[in-house]
């Protein structure tokens, strides 16, 4: 993306019958891709952390939720396959990968070249994503640099946002900030016209009771893999690239039929796109 060109927007595509949160296409779907083959298999045992809301999470009675749990499990479904998911500390689960303690881990990680190369992975089933936020009544049109141009735009300093702002957004008044709580209460009170993060991370915040309604998300999502946009995978042992192949079909199909979006919608307070 070249400086001062628009940044790029998610295109929304998949939605659930019951009118769910819309989704972008995150992953590319090759409708000739032959099947893979559906052998029997034996039960999978799959890792996921405990402490990775929305994605991953135990509830009070100890049974495992979220979004990549939840779609973790209707992939298995939908592949014809039997899938344990076991709950797993974040530091445990690629060491209880490697000794052969799991066949799949569900969320937690964040890729490497080195872990990319180790283990066979799915397409992404999310990318993270940037957004803008404003006060309400804030006579802000859009959230293209020429729009935000001389506005004040707070951003947590040191980050990837602030990588992507310096970069797209050199004409206007740059304020790091050393907290997400800062960036949000500078914005609630008016010492900032705009704020940009992650757009899970503001919309729970804007929904939330200290944000006292306050305000809202200012255009779409933003998509830039050269910093913030982290994609979520499933990732298997390297010998297990059939269930890969067999998950990967069955994420197709989920997207396809609008339970993703379903399963989106379960756990987001808002559309985050």
């Amino acid at each position: 993306m070249a400086a001062q060109e628009s940044p790029a927007v998610p295109s929304t595509a998949a939605t659930s019958a019951s009118g769910a949160v819309p989704i972008p296409r995150f992953r590319a779907i090759d409708a000739d891709a032959p099947s893979p083959a559906r052998l029997p298999l034996p039960t999978l045992r799959l890792l996921a952390e405990t402490d990775f809301a929305p994605w991953s999470f135990t509830l009070e009675d100890g049974s495992l939720a979220g979004i990549s749990v939840d779609l973790a499990r209707s992939a298995c479904t939908e592949a014809g396959l039997t899938c344990d998911i076991v709950a797993t500390p974040f530091t445990s689960l690629l060491p209880s990968l490697l000794r052969g303690e799991g066949d799949g881990i569900v969320s937690g990680l964040r890729l490497n070249s080195e872990l990319v190369a180790g283990t066979a992975m799915t397409r992404p089933y999310f990318r993270s994503m940037g957004r803008f936020m404003i006060r309400r009544g804030t006579q802000i049109d859009a959230a293209d640099p020429r729009a935000l141009a001389g506005r004040r735009i707070g951003v947590v300093a040191g980050t990837a946002h602030e990588v992507f702002l310096k970069k797209h957004y050199d004409k206007a008044q740059l304020v790091p900030l050393q907290s997400e709580t800062r960036m949000y209460e500078d914005l609630r009170t008016g010492a900032l016209d705009a704020a940009f993060g992650d757009s899970l991370r503001m919309s729970f915040w804007m929904n939330s009771d200290g944000a006292r309604k306050c305000c809202t998300g200012l255009g779409g999502a933003v998509l830039d893999p050269e910093t913030f946009s982290r994609p979520l995978v499933y990732i298997f042992r390297k010998d297990k690239a059939a269930v890969r192949d067999r998950l990967d079909e069955a994420l197709d199909q989920l997207e396809e039929k609008g339970a993703t979006a379903e399963i989106f919608g379960r756990y987001l307070p808002a559309p985050i796109w």
